[in-house]
């Protein structure tokens, strides 16, 4: 069953190293021969719902890190779910090993994502935990096979809740769009961060030239400060979206969420306008935050094209990323500013556009706002 941060890592290329894959995999190897010897029948269950909680986790993870953590708890529960009694343990492992082998085999290849080294890694588990009950009897230790099995089920419901609040599809921390319709090919250009003196309005000449309108989600202290710079996109028939205020690392835990309606009361201030899209600052949600939104009358939107572009100073690597993942119905996340700071250098977006569109026009697809692509309104009529 190890063999699923290898699957993962296969669909997630640019966030999985091959370290980290194999980093994963050796640890729930080794996670699952040591868990093998904590004897204590009722470890099983606990065991089993380790080995359901990872399977389900390890596709929707997009950090390496975690890949190795989740890859631990799955081999951990896989070694606690292995049968106590020894004299039956050769064909019960095989006979489990196999079954769960072929179930989690069959979802990732109608997932399109399995390998064929999937195959030859379920064997090398099954055949380590063989080894494992063959050559060392296991003893009974129900104290330690306790602490083992909480301690496994905490991790893998931490890291779940970390992902889940981190990860830009995941819905079970509640509902948002990350993608329109596969069907249109359309796409939605999005710019996060912004106003900025430095980018926002030389990415906005740059569109228009194309005859294409972005989607700007905009940070409220940066509206306040520079309100010029907005009033010129929503004049130009760019569309504004809701980005926090203070974009920082920690407000997003408020289960108020507050920040959501003091950018609404900036728009209206400022704009006379009221944003109906809203974007989590890092992408980083609750279900709160969900209830928040929601009760605006609001629709939480992410993303699933990421170029990283604000780490790095490459325009032609920004390009390259973007059309490397966008498809139809896509929504491409960048940066015309970083953290609402007005005047940071953000240039090296304006460079990479004319790339970007050159390639999406190339591939097919058109450029529209995220209200047309979404088929809803961008505006509210009442903030």
């Amino acid at each position: 069953m190890v063999v699923l941060p290898a699957v993962v890592t296969s669909a997630n290329p640019n966030f999985v190293s091959a370290i980290q894959r194999d980093a994963a995999v050796a640890v729930a190897v080794l996670a699952c021969l040591v868990a093998s010897r904590l004897r204590a029948s009722w470890a099983a269950v606990a065991g089993a719902v380790t080995v359901v909680g990872a399977a389900w986790l390890l596709p929707q993870l997009r950090d390496g890190g975690l890949v190795v953590v989740v890859g631990a708890a799955l081999g951990t529960g896989a070694g606690l779910a292995v049968p106590a009694s020894s004299r039956t343990a050769l064909v019960r492992v095989v006979g489990a090993g196999l079954g769960g082998a072929a179930v989690l085999i069959a979802v990732y290849a109608v997932a399109g994502r399995f390998i064929p080294v999937a195959v030859a890694t379920v064997m090398a588990c099954i055949a380590a935990a063989v080894a494992a009950h063959e050559l060392e009897r296991p003893r009974r230790r129900a104290p330690a096979a306790l602490a083992v099995s909480v301690v496994a089920v905490v991790v893998l419901a931490s890291t779940a809740a970390w992902a889940g609040a981190n990860s830009p599809s995941a819905e079970w921390f509640g509902t948002l769009v990350s993608h329109g319709p596969r069907d249109e090919r359309r796409v939605a250009l999005t710019f996060d961060d912004g106003p900025n003196a430095t980018a926002t309005l030389a990415i906005a000449r740059i569109l228009d030239r194309a005859g294409v309108k972005g989607t700007f989600f905009t940070v409220g202290k940066a509206l306040d400060a520079r309100p010029d710079i907005s009033r010129a996109l929503l004049g130009d028939g760019h569309l504004l979206g809701n980005h926090s205020y203070a974009h920082d690392s920690y407000r997003w835990l408020d289960p108020r969420y507050l920040e959501l309606a003091r950018t609404q009361r900036a728009f209206a201030r400022r704009l006379g306008v009221c944003p109906a899209f809203f974007r989590p600052p890092h992408g980083q949600h609750t279900p709160l935050m969900a209830f928040v939104v929601h009760r605006h009358g609001m629709t939480m939107a992410t993303w699933d094209v990421s170029a990283g572009d604000w780490a790095t100073s490459d325009a032609g690597v920004i390009a390259r990323r973007v059309l490397g993942k966008v498809r139809p119905g896509s929504i491409i996340d960048l940066h015309d500013g970083l953290d609402g700071h007005v005047n940071v250098d953000r240039t090296v977006l304006v460079r990479a556009m004319p790339a970007i569109l050159d390639g999406l026009r190339r591939r097919g697809l058109q450029p529209v706002r995220l209200d047309v692509l979404l088929h809803r309104p961008g505006y509210l009529t009442d903030c």
